[in-house]
């Protein structure tokens, strides 16, 4: 039975274009990628130096002049909201790299066109989610292992000098980049609520360190969940000499686990109060395999593939991705004005997104 290929436009040919270009080089059974918009001249002219697909410069041409199933946005994350809207008004699918905007406005208009046409799908980029050990603990958790979760830590400190800020004239603004928050520690803080659940409330306080940047590189904040519990983040692209890790720690009534490494892909921790079901030697070493590469965007691209019909299974849509958007703004307003601030309120006028 010959399976049809999902063909791909993309969008963007940056840093993060060459893990998904890789990645989708090991699927070609069930991708095709059909362009590759890029508006650098630079850029374009290596495209079509390297590559046979048709490239373009303009979006509009390539969507007009293009036979394709989704759209693919690799662009800079202050981008992300203006093409999918060009994507999604010509009624085309899309992936989209997180975040899914910067502007929570702009992520409401999304999810609003999301669920005007049923026939859309929208795929953020989540990829931490496939993570082996972070499956592991999302299944622990919906069984209870864990007992009653009252205390959740995120870290990410990692290491951002000042050659990658200067690389791109988007990054460390507030328009197209969004920070520490918005631009690294959002994955984190979507497991966050994707493990522990829906946040009432956040504080923060955040500082520009190290880079000479107009968002900040260095954050930390306290999330109060619905459920009651206590959610902790420490954020920081200033740390130095290199990368130290990319946790979350998840504290329950009857054990906790820490799931480190990078990006969240290894179990440094796993006790669990007279738990059967798990070898806590054997779940020690489970982390994503290191012979495939990118294999959280691979088991991404394997969830599109088989979900890209089927609208009710979707766990990476519009209406998903912006929960996370939600409580990074309510971070950044908290830090702003120095106050605790409620999920509930009007979250619309931040920095994110905006020319400072």
């Amino acid at each position: 039975m010959k399976i049809h290929k999902n063909r791909l436009l993309i969008v963007g040919s940056g840093n993060i274009f060459k893990k998904h270009i890789s990645v989708l080089n090991n699927l070609t059974d069930r991708y095709e990628i059909v362009g590759i918009v890029e508006k650098n001249l630079k850029k374009l002219s290596k495209l079509k130096k390297k590559f046979k697909y048709q490239i373009f410069s303009n979006v509009d041409k390539a969507i007009k002049n293009s036979r394709f199933d989704l759209g693919c946005i690799l662009t800079e994350s202050g981008s992300h909201a203006e093409l999918a809207f060009k994507f999604l008004n010509n009624k085309k699918s899309i992936i989209v790299e997180k975040p899914i905007s910067i502007s929570l406005r702009d992520a409401k208009k999304i999810v609003e066109l999301e669920n005007k046409n049923r026939k859309l799908r929208i795929f953020v980029v989540k990829q931490y989610r496939f993570n082996l050990a972070i499956q592991k603990l999302k299944s622990a958790v919906d069984k209870q292992k864990l007992g009653k979760i009252f205390l959740a830590t995120v870290r990410v400190r990692w290491k951002r000098d000042h050659k990658y800020y200067k690389s791109a004239s988007w990054r460390g603004t507030w328009k197209n980049d969004g920070g520490v928050l918005c631009n690294q520690a959002i994955h984190h803080i979507d497991l966050l609520q994707w493990l522990v659940g829906e946040v009432e409330s956040v504080f923060c306080s955040s500082n520009t360190v190290l880079a000479p940047i107009e968002s900040e590189d260095t954050a930390v904040g306290i999330l109060n969940f619905k459920n009651k519990a206590i959610g902790n983040i420490e954020a920081t692209t200033a740390v130095r000499p290199d990368n130290i890790e990319g946790s979350i720690t998840l504290m329950g009534t009857k054990g906790t686990v820490i799931i480190g490494g990078f990006s969240a892909d290894k179990v440094n921790l796993w006790r669990i109060i007279k738990s059967k079901n798990y070898n806590e030697k054997e779940l020690i070493k489970l982390e994503n395999p290191k012979k495939v590469y990118a294999y959280s965007h691979q088991k991404f691209y394997e969830y599109v593939f088989k979900n890209l019909k089927n609208r009710n299974k979707n766990f990476l849509n519009a209406k998903e991705a912006i929960k996370s958007l939600k409580i990074v703004t309510a971070l950044v307003k908290s830090s702003s004005s120095k106050k605790l601030v409620k999920l509930s309120e009007n979250l619309f006028n931040t920095k994110l997104g905006k020319k400072n």
